[in-house]
C-alpha cells in the first residue's frame, strides 16, 4: 500500500513540476516579448540583452513537445531586433547578443520542425555573423542546431 501511495505522489509531483516549468518558461517568453516592444520604441539595445537571458532561461524548460511556435516568432523577433539596433547603432554587443538569440531560434525551429522557418533564420544567422566580421567557415552551423 505504502508503495503504490509513494508512486502516485511521484507521479503527481512530477506533473505539477512539468506544469510549473511550462508556466515559468511562458512568463519568461512574455516578459522578452514586451522587452522587445520597449526597445523598438527606446532604441535601447541593453533592454534586449536582457530579453536574451530571459529567453535562454525559458529555453531550458522546452523539449520537442512544448517548445510553442509563438516562442519561436519571440527568438526571431529579439534576435531580428537586435541586429537592427546593432547594425543601426553600431552596437557590438547587440549585434553578439542576436547571434545568440538566431541560435536559439534555430534550435526551436529543429524542434518543432518548420524546416522552411529554420532556413529563413539561418540565413539572418550568416548575416548577423557577417556584421560582426567573423569568419563564417570558423561558425559551424552544426554548433546552431
Amino acid at each position: 500500500m505504502r508503495k503504490f501511495v509513494d508512486k502516485n505522489f511521484k507521479v503527481d509531483l512530477t506533473r505539477k513540476l512539468a506544469e510549473t516549468d511550462a508556466q515559468l518558461a511562458e512568463l519568461n517568453k512574455e516578459l522578452a516579448d514586451k522587452m522587445i516592444l520597449l526597445a523598438e520604441q527606446t532604441d535601447d539595445p541593453s533592454v534586449l540583452i536582457q530579453a536574451v537571458q530571459a529567453l535562454k532561461s525559458a529555453k531550458k524548460y522546452y523539449n520537442i513537445d512544448t517548445a510553442p511556435r509563438e516562442t519561436l516568432d519571440v527568438h526571431a523577433a529579439l534576435a531580428d531586433t537586435l541586429l537592427s539596433l546593432g547594425r543601426k547603432t553600431h552596437d557590438l554587443e547587440a549585434l553578439e547578443n542576436s547571434v545568440a538569440a538566431y541560435r536559439s531560434a534555430i534550435t526551436l525551429a529543429s524542434l518543432i520542425g518548420d524546416e522552411d522557418r529554420r532556413r529563413d533564420i539561418k540565413a539572418q544567422y550568416r548575416m548577423a555573423i557577417t556584421y560582426l566580421g567573423q569568419d563564417e567557415e570558423k561558425q559551424s552551423l552544426f554548433k546552431v542546431a
